[in-house]
This record gives C-alpha cells, sequence and structure tokens, in this order.
C-alpha cells in the first residue's frame, strides 16, 4: 500500500504478473483492511484497496505464508471481487493476490485464467 502510494502512477504489470488491464492507474487513495457487508450480511475485507482517478480500483488479498496457496483461497479472494463489483458497480476492479509462499500450479493458472494478477514477492520503490 505505501509503495502504491509513493509511486502514485504506474500499470499493475509493475508489481503483478497476468494483469489483464495495463492502464497508467493515478493512485488517488489507498487503504489497509478495507472492510465492506455483502448484501446478506456477511463481512468482507480486502487486505488493499487503491483507487485511481479514472474510476478503476485495485483490491489486493496478501498472504504471507510459507505455503503455496491453493485454488480455495483464490476462490474465496473471487467471492470478495464478486461481492465488491455487486455493491460498487460504478468502478472497475482490478484483483492482484500476493502470496509470499508462491502459487500451486494449479491455483497459478487458476488466476491466469480470471484474470488475476499474481505476485510473490514485494516490489518495492524504484525509479523508472
Amino acid at each position: 500500500m505505501t509503495d502504491f502510494r509513493t509511486r502514485k502512477k504506474f500499470s499493475l504489470s509493475t508489481y503483478f504478473e497476468g494483469a489483464q488491464d495495463l492502464t497508467v492507474l493515478n493512485i488517488i487513495n489507498t487503504m489497509m483492511r478495507f472492510k465492506f457487508q455483502r448484501a446478506d450480511g456477511k463481512d468482507m475485507e480486502f487486505d488493499v484497496l487503491a483507487e485511481s482517478d479514472c474510476g478503476r480500483v485495485i483490491l489486493v488479498e496478501v498472504k504471507k505464508t510459507k505455503e503455496k496457496i491453493g485454488v480455495t483461497a483464490v476462490k474465496d479472494f473471487i467471492e470478495k471481487v464478486t461481492a465488491y463489483k455487486n455493491i460498487f458497480s460504478g468502478k472497475k476492479a482490478l484483483p492482484c493476490f500476493l502470496s509470499v509462499g508462491g502459487f500451486t500450479d494449479e491455483a497459478l493458472k487458476f488466476c491466469n485464467s480470471q484474470g488475476i494478477g499474481t505476485a510473490e514477492h514485494i516490489n518495492y520503490y524504484q525509479q523508472e
């Protein structure tokens, strides 16, 4: 989140592999632990949310475990993204997943098929 705010203008490919939207984003707001409630009352949360001035919103799930992330965790993330899209329909959601322990092959393929950008490490600020 801090690097998003510091860099301010970037495309998702700066941080995430497989991101389908390569528009240069101009970040105007960043939040950690963005909480919202699904229509049925279930509480949901994104680890990082970053809004661009163009109406796009980066939604990031962060897992800092040593174990590789499997498809179940990715499906849980997709459930949150879908709920967010239903509530905030005027915004274009850009889903991304950071797993420092990596992804199983199946989970990585699933992320790619769903248009979810993936990363296995944090890229700290560098001048371009």
